[in-house]
């Protein structure tokens, strides 16, 4: 089958992204804007206190700018989006907005004051009172600016979308939601939805339960969607008519789990919860689209460049144990399917015997996709959705296998744009052709070096679970989500968690 044969169809349409500057980008703005006036000031509030305690004339800010106050303010910007402090969730609750302002403080500060003080600032330096008289006036700031004036903006908009907050499923963890939700600021009647159809994975959302959800009026202002209880190509329907109403969508459990890089939403909702940010599928793009996608493009060269520079002389010891172990090449190229059923070449180091018969591996993948019923058992009798031991595979290549060293050379096809650092697996022809329909949504996301599936599960999520996880990767894809599971990617594969 030709590589054509897996490109995606043209994409349907979907409804353009409101604009960037309504209340909540506004909200967003301001928050900034008001986050670095308040360390402005608290900047200029700590050099009157050390100028008064040694005796000196009050010095002002545009005489003493140092550096440490640069690395102060990004610091600060940085810990505050670490902390979810930019997301609009972070002001549904007041107390807990106040914990992650007061968390993002101290993260800052930390930073701050190492850098001040390894380095030497002129100013800073001087004096630890001066930096943690500068953040303790800044936090009181920035409360009184977000909690007092910023917070109206919040109901602003909530006055402005007065629509209900449904919740689809029915499952003990959706009657936690929805006790939870009538504890939190901006979310209104409570709207329960619950499937009639207990089928899940893998199948179709009721076509009753996709229209009373398009009917309900107003248009609701939140959805949120009870994945287990759905079920993995339901939920995706009912994305798609939620985003189409114009609501803010959000998805629950376990599988979601990773995705909430800042651990807000489990702090708000006591449960895996994530929000769903765009359809990767979706045209047009959203606006901030095209920032995003050079964002990422210039994080994937600069880890991969850097990667292989500083894995040079590895890859050389790596080459010889291959060499010395079988005959054959070191690399082992093989076509797979890419972005929108674009076919590349990947790269890896070479695991298996020169000349094996790849049908075993084949009828096993087709199994898989197909029943889901091709699990095997690992060394400690756990289900694993991997063929376990391959003959195939070199000694050698059991010990690259496990700890995912036979990947490392796909940094190349990050640089040359066939992959990302971060995205699904890519996907065998084979594989992709024995697709469901809904399985193709993987194709919507560049495929990456590592991804969710490595960091939540790798070989003990079977195949509908690793599809749902890569396609809610896509709508949910930022640079911070990139950069959390890149950091986690790492004790995951030194734990050898998953692996086979």
């Amino acid at each position: 089958m030709s590589p054509a044969a897996f490109a995606r169809p043209a994409k349907s349409s979907a409804r353009a992204s409101a604009p960037m500057l309504g209340i909540r980008g506004k909200l967003r703005l301001w928050a900034v804007g008001g986050d670095l006036i308040a360390a402005l000031v608290g900047y200029e509030v700590a050099l009157v206190v050390f100028s008064w305690f040694h005796g000196s004339g009050v010095v002002f800010t545009t005489a003493s700018l140092d550096w440490g106050l640069l690395v102060g303010l990004v610091a600060i910007l940085g810990s505050f989006l670490y902390c979810g402090l930019y997301k609009l969730e972070a002001w549904v609750s007041r107390r807990l907005h106040l914990q992650m302002l007061f968390k993002g403080a101290l993260i800052a500060v930390v930073i701050t004051a190492a850098f001040a003080f390894a380095f030497k600032a002129p100013v800073v330096s001087e004096s630890r009172l001066m930096v943690f008289t500068a953040f303790a006036v800044f936090f009181v700031l920035a409360a009184l600016v977000r909690i007092g004036l910023l917070d109206r903006l919040y109901r602003r908009d909530v006055r402005a979308r007065p629509g209900a907050t449904v919740v689809v499923g029915q499952s003990p963890e959706s009657s936690i939601l929805v006790g939870r939700l009538k504890e939190l600021r901006g979310y209104g009647r409570i709207l329960p939805l619950e499937p009639q159809d207990r089928r899940r994975n893998g199948f179709d959302a009721e076509p009753a339960l996709l229209a009373a959800l398009a009917a309900v009026r107003p248009a609701p202002r939140q959805v949120f969607i009870d994945g287990p209880s759905v079920g993995h190509k339901a939920t995706f329907d009912l994305i798609a008519v939620a985003h189409a109403a114009g609501a803010d969508v959000y998805i629950a459990g376990r599988l979601v789990s990773s995705l909430d890089t800042t651990r807000t939403l489990l702090r708000l909702f006591n449960l895996p919860v994530m929000h769903v940010r765009r359809d990767p599928g979706a045209t047009p793009a959203p606006r901030w689209a095209g920032v995003e996608r050079v964002a990422k493009r210039v994080f994937d060269v600069v880890v991969a460049a850097g990667a292989l520079a500083l894995l040079a002389p590895a890859f050389a010891l790596i080459a010889i144990l291959i060499k010395r172990d079988s005959p054959g090449p070191v690399f082992f190229r093989q076509e797979r399917v890419g972005l929108d059923g674009r076919a590349f070449v990947l790269l890896k180091f070479r695991t298996m015997t020169v000349g094996n018969d790849e049908s075993v591996h084949r009828d096993y993948v087709r199994g898989l996709i197909e029943n889901g019923a091709a699990a095997c058992l690992d060394e400690h009798g756990a289900e694993v959705y991997k063929l376990v031991g391959d003959e195939r595979v070199t000694g050698v290549g059991r010990f690259l296998r496990k700890w995912s060293i036979d990947e490392l050379p796909q940094f190349w096809n990050v640089l040359r744009d066939d992959m990302s650092v971060v995205g699904p697996r890519p996907a065998l022809d084979y594989e992709v052709a024995a697709y469901k329909p809904w399985h193709r949504r993987r194709l919507d996301i560049q495929p990456g070096v590592s991804g969710l599936w490595q960091v939540a599960g790798r070989s003990h999520v079977d195949f509908d679970e690793m599809v749902f996880q890569d396609v809610i990767y896509g709508y949910n894809q930022s640079l911070l989500t990139d950069v959390s599971i890149c950091l986690r990617t790492v004790p995951a594969v030194l734990a050898g968690r998953g692996a086979v």
